[in-house]
């Protein structure tokens, strides 16, 4: 078995071959199936949904029950508890699949459960006799982007018996047209000069830009952006529509599931705007009576309100918000922006394949878009949403040209863009950028932007002149976790052996932070699951311990913002980092207080950038405690297990390697 690592000193991908006595359950403890096991709304939907179905099957004979994705079993345990006759659990996960045989091997329906670690698509038969019922939970945030139409469709081609139920039956997929220049950051290129028109200036120069973008006009390539929209505060947007109906799945029908299709949905707008983002979420019917549903609306919207053309059924329902990680809400972007009057009618094109949806405009190309100017294929969502605001920071590019003002800059990193800032004010710029494809899109900016002070080079080798200053933000692409971007040290450390010690560096020093926080519900993708539903599911808390405690501590990469929660502290500095061209290996022992009230320790980077504090996370803490974090980045996180659980105060023990780069966490009892 082949493993990824990332060389935090270089920022290059590896290949390493994993140990013979390498233990599978480690995937599995970093999986995070824990929020969905504990997702009662979930779990008691799709016992309703089989409550019913078995019933009715139930009349005409014995039940078989095939459930495609069983995970822990939970499902399968369901069914043989409402009544089947027989039940089939696939699995096609090894450590899952034996983890399900386990639970469900020691409960009292043993005999009417089998397990088999094998996908749908590739098992020919069932055990003699085909199902009469199939349930599953094959979706994600795109509800088909984990292949549930062919999952459902080959099931009942297949496996099935005629007249199969399935739970659940149907799934419709909504969408909403929005104004938010807050989603907008996420997906539009970079400008330097803010609105389009702007004249810039560089050393004195006024340019007058035309319309184009400094890249071209590309809006990416038209894929999902997952994310929680419950947290996206509603005066981030405007909403220019009721929410409309793209699709309908009927997934009890072999012949109405389709691949492919595109159909074209008429709205009314509600309020003028320009559409930047759409919206999407849908909803699930578990026994095709439009009583029972999962709705993964997000909770600013809610079902009851829908016009009678978007959703009728709900309207007499009271369904409350359900928050979850394993599914999500999402945003799409249209290839190009549209405009829309209120009260005037307009379309949007609804597209979908085998795994995925997007959305285009009438009479323009409804095929699937893709990124052309190389930026949204190289960076993520928050990465393109930092550069955003690193460019409309007044305040950060104010300290930009203060520190550059008739100097000779040098700036490093891989991917960072305050070399095209330092410009305006810099006598010259010489941009190191290893990556041939940054130094590419940096090329075009030069160009487009007429930057003739500034140069490109591959490697710190190729600069011969001493530069007066080197900045840096510092960002690394390949950095996973905020102290991944502590690469810049070495960076410096080269810079400097070859410049001399007293060559000026900006950040000046870095420092690794956190703090105690109480998460209203991210906490429960590492929670114990313990009993659910009635049924002993402690077999996968034990392999999931076992596995974390075989490892170092797992600290989790979550974009903060989506999540909502209280501080239960102040900010405690861990290590820090001066850069002077000097590393040190570095520790530190840490008492975290305020555990007992808390569920989670966030982890981030401040940089000290000449009189500016630039933060991977924390930017500010309300009066009652409520955190805001950085968009621009994720944050390290980590959620204590186990025995941890109820102390009062957690020792962390943090090391960062010199050789390595890189940092490990301990947390521990106190002693």
């Amino acid at each position: 078995m082949f493993l990824e690592k990332v060389n935090q000193k270089t920022g290059e991908r590896e290949w390493i071959v994993a140990e013979d006595d390498y233990d599978m359950a480690q995937e599995l403890a970093r999986s995070r199936f824990g929020d969905m096991i504990l997702d009662y709304d979930r779990n008691d939907k799709f016992l309703k949904g089989l409550q019913t179905t078995i019933s009715e099957k139930k009349e005409s004979g014995k039940v078989h029950v095939l459930d495609i994705g069983t995970g822990t079993g939970l499902l399968s345990l369901m069914a043989a508890r409402e009544g089947a006759d027989k039940v089939t659990a696939l699995e096609v996960f090894k450590p899952m699949g034996d983890c399900a045989k386990h639970i469900t091997g020691n409960s009292q329906w043993a005999e009417k459960i089998t397990v088999i670690s094998e996908r749908s698509t590739d098992v020919s038969q069932i055990g003699g006799t085909r199902a009469d019922v199939i349930v599953a939970e094959v979706f994600d945030t795109e509800l088909i982007g984990e292949g549930a139409l062919r999952t459902f469709k080959e099931a009942l081609q297949r496996l099935a018996n005629p007249g199969c139920r399935v739970v659940p039956s149907t799934g419709n997929v909504y969408i909403l047209p929005v104004e938010s220049h807050t989603l907008q950051m996420f997906n539009d290129i970079p400008k330097l000069n803010g609105k389009k028109g702007n004249p810039l200036t560089v050393d004195k120069v006024s340019i007058q830009l035309s319309d184009e973008q400094p890249l071209g006009a590309c809006s990416g390539t038209a894929a999902v952006f997952d994310c929680q929209l419950s947290e996206l505060k509603t005066q981030e947007f405007r909403e220019l529509s009721d929410p409309i109906i793209a699709f309908q799945f009927d997934f009890e029908k072999e012949e109405k599931i389709i691949y492919d299709e595109s159909f074209i949905r008429e709205t009314v707008a509600t309020s003028s705007g320009t559409v930047d983002a759409i919206l999407m979420w849908w909803d699930i019917d578990m026994d095709r009576k439009g009583e029972t549903f999962i709705d993964m609306a997000p909770k600013w919207k809610n079902p009851k309100n829908y016009a009678v053309t978007s959703c009728s059924y709900h309207q007499n329902l009271k369904l409350s918000f359900q928050w979850r990680d394993h599914w999500m809400q999402a945003v799409y972007y249209l290839p190009e922006k549209k405009q829309v009057e209120k009260d005037q009618k307009f379309e949007i094109v609804c597209n979908h394949d085998e795994f995925s949806l997007w959305f285009s405009e009438v009479g323009k190309d409804s095929k699937r878009s893709y990124c052309v100017c190389g930026l949204h294929s190289m960076l993520s969502r928050q990465t393109i949403y930092h550069i955003n605001e690193m460019f409309e920071n007044q305040s950060f590019r104010a300290e930009v040209n203060k520190l550059s003002m008739g100097l000779h800059v040098a700036t490093v990193g891989e991917g960072s863009f305050i070399g095209l800032l330092a410009a305006k004010a810099a006598k010259k710029v010489t941009i190191i950028e290893g990556n041939e494809r940054f130094r590419d899109i940096f090329s075009k900016y030069v160009h487009y932007y007429n930057l003739h002070n500034v140069e490109i080079i591959a490697n710190a080798s190729s600069l011969s002149q001493t530069p007066d200053i080197v900045l840096a933000e510092p960002f690394y692409v390949s950095a996973m976790n905020p102290w991944n971007h502590l690469r810049f040290l070495y960076d410096v450390e080269i810079l400097k052996m070859m410049h001399g010690e007293e060559l000026r560096v900006e950040p000046h020093s870095g420092s690794l932070k956190a703090l105690p926080a109480c998460f209203e519900d991210l906490h429960k993708i590492a929670a114990d699951v313990g009993t659910v539903n009635g049924f002993d599911l402690s077999y996968f808390d034990e392999i999931s311990t076992k596995a974390r405690a075989a490892t170092d501590a797992i600290v989790d990469e979550q974009s903060l913002w989506e999540y909502a929660g209280v501080v239960e502290g102040e900010p405690i500095e861990l290590l820090t980092f001066p850069v002077n061209g000097t590393i040190l290996s570095r520790k530190c022992v840490v008492d975290i207080k305020n555990m007992s009230s808390s569920n989670g320790i966030p982890l981030w980077m401040e940089w000290q950038f000449g009189n500016m504090n630039l933060s991977t996370g924390l930017i500010s803490i309300s009066e009652s405690g409520v955190p805001e974090w950085n968009k621009g980045f994720k944050q390290g996180v980590y959620f204590p297990i186990t025995d941890l659980q109820k102390e009062q105060s957690i020792v962390l023990r943090a090391l960062f390697d010199k050789s390595t780069g890189d940092i490990t966490f301990q947390f521990s009892k106190q002693n």
